[in-house]
């Protein structure tokens, strides 16, 4: 069955489908009713139309098994696997960079993934909407002004409100 056409439909279905309660889904998609509303509207919905329940037992079920299906496939070649990471990672011959890799393959399973340390530059400003930003430079405007009047020592002239 394809994704359905009502997008806030799909993101609520998955979202049932990830184990998301129906009211935390159906207002995780986007609907306004919260609490018991949410939870009546999805209901509801679910229950009459049948394109929703349809793709909800899709993700539920079929998709579900697969992914169940090739793990336990994957699960039952661990230890050929491991001993083929095992081989090479000994294996003189072999180029360093495979040697390398099946060792690291090895730690990573053993003993999970190191931790990475990302850092990142996070601007207030550019998340803010475009009526925020008008907001925000009015008010940068009005210190400014404030400033330029000569009263820097006045704090009662610089007071800020919110908008």
């Amino acid at each position: 069955m394809p994704i359905l056409k009502n997008m806030k439909h799909e993101r609520w279905i998955q979202g049932m489908a990830k184990g998301l309660g129906g009211g935390h889904a159906w207002t995780a998609a986007g609907y306004k009713a919260t609490g018991n509303a949410a939870e009546s509207c999805s209901s509801k919905t679910l229950k009459r139309d049948p394109r929703c329940r349809a793709r909800l037992d899709e993700l539920q079920g079929r998709g579900a098994k697969q992914i169940t299906d090739v793990r336990d496939l994957a699960r039952r070649c661990t230890s050929d696997a491991v001993e083929t990471l095992k081989e090479v990672m000994k294996d003189k011959l072999a180029n360093s960079s495979a040697r390398v890799a099946a060792a690291n393959g090895l730690l990573d399973r053993g003993h999970g993934k190191s931790v990475q340390h990302i850092e990142a530059e996070i601007s207030v400003y550019d998340s803010l909407s475009l009526a925020g930003k008008q907001a925000l430079l009015e008010v940068v405007d009005e210190i400014i002004d404030g400033l330029d009047d000569g009263d820097e020592g006045n704090p009662e002239r610089l007071a800020i409100t919110h908008h």
